[in-house]
């Protein structure tokens, strides 16, 4: 049962910081200040958070809290926070969670009664999104693709032609077979690739996936960094069908002794069109 009481007078909180994936200047000064307000830092990697710590000047303690030993010390950080110490949690760039350690000590923290709370900030999805194109319609974000060629394979497939964007990050070493996967299987589309966001060296573009393989090909050295693909949306178009269209085919169909019930489920699924709505549109015909 939730308890706001309970958290907000025993138990510290759980704070989970965003820090810069690229430019060090993209820190908040909410971030800063948290972090330099709380008992402990929980970092992904303690020597690489301590170069930020110290460029703001933050001397909070540190400790290390990653994939490798995140169940280990999961339990250990909350007992602390349920006796009453607050905790940053941070990752090697970006916001904890999104494909970095943190689902698993939130998720408990949840369970536990004990406040979880969200420092904003830099994120390598949302900032290849805003300058997409594609970033005020729906998107599927997926972290890294399956390594398994047959499972990648599959995985793309399912999400072809669909009315959302596809998002998902890539290794370099896998930049030029994941295009080559996705010209077979997306033909001549377009696709953003976004690389090194927020670094000296980044690079935006939209582009056909043909194209995108001759500039990686021909240019060995821009295959580096990290990486965002987007795949666009299909817009799906306006179904403009006239009611003269749809009953002209459910009369063809009840011409050729198909019950009404079952030409406007045949109807339905060829026109992609709503079962119920034909039904009661026409149900004038099913006395015919």
């Amino acid at each position: 049962m939730h308890n706001s009481k309970l958290k907000k007078n025993i138990f510290g909180t759980l704070y989970v910081v965003a820090t810069p994936i690229g430019n060090i200047n993209d820190i908040s000064y909410r971030a800063i200040d948290i972090l330099s307000k709380v008992d402990l830092i929980a970092a992904e990697d303690t020597r690489h958070s301590r170069k930020i710590l110290t460029n703001f000047g933050i001397n909070t303690k540190v400790i290390s809290y990653h994939k490798y030993n995140e169940y280990e010390k999961c339990d250990q950080i909350l007992d602390l926070i349920i006796k009453g110490k607050n905790i940053a949690l941070i990752s090697d760039a970006g916001t904890p969670g999104i494909s970095d350690p943190g689902d698993i000590i939130v998720s408990k923290a949840h369970k536990k009664n004990i406040n979880v709370s969200p420092i904003p900030g830099a994120s390598s999805v949302i900032s290849a999104l805003s300058v997409s194109g594609f970033a005020s319609k729906d998107f599927k974000f997926t972290g890294f693709l399956p390594k398994k060629q047959n499972q990648k394979i599959e995985f793309l497939k399912k999400n072809i032609n669909k009315n959302y964007s596809l998002v998902f990050f890539e290794s370099p070493k896998r930049v030029i077979k994941t295009l080559e996967d996705l010209k077979n299987i997306y033909n001549g589309k377009e696709i953003i690739i976004t690389r090194e966001i927020t670094k000296i060296y980044e690079d935006i573009g939209i582009d056909s996936i043909d194209n995108w393989i001759d500039l990686y090909r021909n240019n060995q050295e821009k295959i580096k960094g990290e990486f965002v693909f987007i795949i666009p949306r299909i817009e799906q178009k306006k179904n403009t069908l006239s009611d003269n269209e749809i009953e002209d085919f459910l009369q063809l169909l009840l011409q050729n002794s198909i019950s009404y019930k079952s030409a406007v489920q045949i109807t339905s699924k060829y026109f992609d069109l709503n079962k119920n709505k034909i039904y009661k549109k026409h149900m004038y015909l099913a006395k015919d």
